[in-house]
């Protein structure tokens, strides 16, 4: 009955509308030789098969959409990212195996791990680096294979991968992806390059308290950077990491274990007290420096901030402060003046597209005690209308300023330093699925946000998926250039929510069609939320900045 899948042809199309007839079980890798493009098999390192991201050696058994994936492309990126986190495991594995090193975040190409209980040092990090060169070297393949739970658990007990072994036995699998080279396994949470020759630059430098993996730059394979950059943000993985550990929650077993334990709830009010802590904190210092007049908020898509502004609003009241919120966005220029002739679109994400002028004389002046008449951009129409909202601050007053661009200095250069108080706020995440791959604060935002926008706006995941790029390229270039000039950063994570989002994002996940370009991504973001257990939402209070995304909370949103 099988023979006449054999014999049957097999219709592959090329993203260019090249077609080809191929048999049953043909591996994709057989089908770039077929199409006379092997040249390009050194530069290709994963491909989108029906718009799923597959490995070269996927075998095709229906039509076929091939797409080819590269280095500079986002999924191309995180294919590199994960095949050069996978050959350091290869190498820490054979050279230091007793070290506990733990995958902490990564900033532009610097790829931070923690060693938790050695010192790694300059020596350390040359070896590695000379051992990972020679795997490199090697140019060894890299096989996938799909295994039972059963087996994955004697080949992670063999390898001694804890953390793995903890996932599988709260049984939220019934089989494993696993990769192989050289003798050694592991899973990296998604698919990896064919062979260990395609990661042909990085770098290893010792840093902070354990080292960085440095990757040459996105847009240039060839090009590495010449320094680890410095950046506030690595102060707050580790302190978040230091609570993490006193809670006993480091890793999304150690989490789903309290689901399973009924122990959850304990969890979420010590996340939600951690939150109202940072609060107080941030009060108390502002309350220090008497002479600020005003609170400049900035953070990516998705961070709370709508929540954030108003639990920040009333501890100032508590303390005799009057808060007036002011958003950048009413001061863009007219839409006409944002209109980009060589994109034939509009531009609103570049600091360029607003009021400048305006805004630097306004915040001047109310700086100053002078009064000022604050527009209201009208988006229908695309100007800004004035509407006698005269505002002259009074003694307890205090502006909170919010916008993509309010830590950007050209915003408010006319005022004095000593008024401004700077704030960064973002979910910063810590939890581990393992030692090699952690919870992405991308992925955290921008799940909040598909359950956020389908729910109040009815905006689709395809939607969302399809906007997030170039929300991102905005956050890029206009938020985290100007982080380390913030006063205080908020971390906006909350250690339980992925198992509270699970339940809200699934399905929406799900509707997006295999037909759909978006497919890929739904589906890696719908296989990563697997990794949880559910969290019910009744223990999670009304005031919880979690409820601006998920809703029915005490904050408007």
């Amino acid at each position: 009955m099988l023979d006449s899948l054999y014999s049957k042809k097999i219709k592959v199309t090329l993203e260019d509308r090249k077609k080809i007839a191929v048999s049953y079980k043909t591996r994709v890798e057989d089908v770039i030789k077929m199409l006379e493009d092997e040249h390009k098999l050194n530069k290709i390192i994963a491909v989108r098969v029906n718009n799923e991201v597959r490995t070269i050696d996927h075998e095709i058994v229906e039509d076929t959409l091939l797409e080819y994936i590269e280095y500079g492309s986002n999924d191309g990126y995180r294919v590199y990212m994960r095949t050069a986190k996978f050959i350091l495991y290869m190498a820490l594995c054979r050279l230091y195996p007793e070290i506990s090193v733990e995958y902490s975040n990564n900033i532009n190409t610097d790829v931070y791990f923690v060693c938790k209980y050695n010192k790694f040092t300059e020596e350390m990090a040359n070896k590695v680096k000379e051992e990972m060169r020679n795997i490199v070297n090697r140019n060894s393949d890299i096989v996938r294979k799909v295994v039972s739970a059963e087996e994955a658990r004697v080949l992670y007990e063999a390898m001694d991968n804890k953390e793995r072994l903890d996932i599988i036995k709260a049984e939220l699998r019934s089989n494993a992806t696993l990769f192989f080279c050289e003798n050694i396994c592991n899973t990296m949470g998604g698919v990896l390059a064919p062979s260990t020759g395609f990661i042909k630059n990085f770098d290893i430098k010792p840093y902070r308290k354990g080292f960085v993996l440095v990757l040459p730059y996105k847009n240039n394979i060839d090009k590495m950077p010449d320094n680890i950059t410095y950046n506030k943000l690595y102060d707050m993985f580790e302190e978040y990491d230091n609570y993490n550990d006193k809670i006993g929650v480091d890793k999304v077993s150690k989490l789903n274990d309290m689901v399973i334990n009924k122990s959850i709830g304990s969890v979420i009010r010590v996340s939600e007290t951690l939150h109202e802590k940072q609060i107080v904190e941030l009060v108390n210092m502002i309350s220090d420096r008497k002479e600020t007049k005003m609170l400049l908020i900035a953070g990516p898509s998705s961070s709370g901030k709508t929540t954030f502004a108003q639990k920040l609003g009333d501890n100032l009241r508590l303390i005799g402060y009057n808060p007036i919120v002011i958003s950048m966005d009413n001061y863009y220029k007219e839409r006409v003046e944002n209109y980009n002739k060589e994109t034939g679109e509009y531009d609103f994400e570049s600091v360029s597209s607003l009021d400048i002028k305006l805004f630097n004389n306004q915040m001047k002046d109310l700086s100053e005690g002078k009064e000022v008449d604050l527009p209201r951009y009208d988006f229908t129409k695309g100007i800004k209308v004035y509407e006698n909202n005269k505002l002259r601050l009074k003694k307890n007053d205090i502006l909170v300023v919010e916008g993509i661009h309010a830590l950007n200095d050209e915003m408010t250069k006319q005022v004095e330093d000593k008024y401004k108080f700077k704030i960064y706020m973002s979910p910063i995440t810590t939890l581990n699925v393992d030692s090699y791959t952690k919870v992405s604060s991308t992925d955290t935002r921008m799940l909040r946000r598909i359950v956020r926008d389908y729910n109040t706006r009815k905006v689709s995941v395809e939607e969302t998926l399809e906007m997030w790029d170039k929300i991102r390229k905005g956050e890029e270039d206009n938020i985290y250039p100007f982080i380390d000039s913030s006063d205080y950063i908020f971390n906006s994570s909350l250690i339980y929510e992925t198992g509270v989002i699970k339940t809200f994002a699934e399905p929406l996940l799900l509707q997006v069609q295999k037909t759909s370009k978006y497919f890929s991504e739904a589906r890696r973001l719908y296989e990563f939320l697997n990794n949880f257990l559910p969290i019910e939402t009744r223990d999670i209070p009304v005031n919880s900045l979690l409820r601006e995304f998920i809703g029915d909370g005490s904050f408007s949103r």
